[in-house]
C-alpha cells in the first residue's frame, strides 16, 4: 500500500474540507525571566496544519474523560502534538483566529508506523 499518496489524499480533502490550524508546542526548556517585561517567557514552536473540528455525541461525554464543551479534531500537521502541553489555534475560513483549544489528548493515525496520515485529537476551551 503506498501511504504516502494516502497521506496526500488526506492533507487534500481535509485542506479542502477543513480549515486553517496552528500547533504551538512549548519547549523544553524551562522559562526564562524577561528583565524588560519582568516576566518568565518560555519558548515554542509553531506548526501549521488544517483540521476538521466536530464536537462529541452526547453518549461519549462522561464528564471527566470528555467533557462538555470538548471538541474532536482531525487534524493533519507538520509537528506532532503533545497532550496537556499543546495548544491548538483553529482560524476560521477567512485566515481569523476563531478559537483557541487545549490539547488533552492526541492519537496519530499511522498505518505503516512511519507515515502520520492524521492526528485525532480531543481538545478542551
Amino acid at each position: 500500500m503506498n501511504y504516502s499518496a494516502l497521506s496526500k489524499t488526506a492533507q487534500r480533502l481535509i485542506g479542502k474540507n477543513g480549515t486553517k490550524c496552528v500547533l504551538n508546542n512549548p519547549s523544553d526548556k524551562p522559562p526564562v525571566y524577561n528583565p524588560n517585561t519582568n516576566e518568565y517567557e518560555t519558548e515554542s514552536a509553531s506548526f501549521e496544519g488544517v483540521c476538521i473540528v466536530s464536537g462529541y455525541e452526547d453518549d461519549t461525554i462522561d464528564g471527566t474523560i470528555i467533557q462538555s464543551g470538548d471538541q474532536k479534531i482531525i487534524a493533519v500537521l507538520t509537528g506532532e502534538p503533545v497532550p496537556k502541553l499543546s495548544t491548538l489555534d483553529v482560524y476560521d475560513k477567512f485566515g481569523n483566529l476563531k478559537d483557541s483549544y487545549h490539547v488533552e489528548n492526541a492519537n496519530k493515525k499511522s498505518p505503516d508506523a512511519t507515515t502520520i496520515l492524521v492526528y485525532l485529537l480531543q481538545c478542551r476551551k
